[in-house]
């Protein structure tokens, strides 16, 4: 004889939500893997950006030296600052050290987060220096 209370009916009432809590854990694990990527593949392409920025910035001020009229060094920051404006960079966030024989640029760029927000992050900033070294061939 099976004794009331202890069929299926009675166990489906205790378990009743728990597929809620489930989907709920589901879900914030689903939120925080596509914030992984889509915010994750924008701070690469961000600091992918900055670097080329950095480095291109860095190749155009050395490339105003010649060997007859030497290496100008407020000609090179001005060069770098120029190629910086010119790829979208703000001059705020462009650094510029002149050394007697090299150039080096760090570029900062912010981007705005998508899913990161819901943490409170609303913006990430990455870096990226490059440098270039003034040499003359024959």
């Amino acid at each position: 004889m099976i004794g009331h209370g202890h069929g299926y009916g009675h166990g489906q009432q205790r378990d009743r939500g728990s597929i809620s809590v489930v989907m709920l854990l589901l879900l914030v694990i689903a939120l925080g893997g596509a914030g992984l990527v889509v915010d994750g593949g924008r701070a690469m392409v961000a600091r992918r950006h900055a670097a080329n920025t950095a480095e291109a910035a860095a190749r155009a001020a050395v490339s105003t030296a010649t060997p007859l009229s030497g290496f100008d060094r407020s000609k090179a920051r001005a060069a770098a600052l120029d190629y910086a404006a010119r790829a979208g960079v703000p001059a705020r966030d462009v650094t510029v050290e002149v050394g007697a024989d090299f150039v080096s640029v760090t570029v900062v760029e912010r981007r705005s987060t998508v899913f990161l927000i819901l943490g409170g992050q609303e913006t990430m900033t990455v870096r990226a220096t490059g440098t270039a070294r003034v040499i003359y061939s024959d």
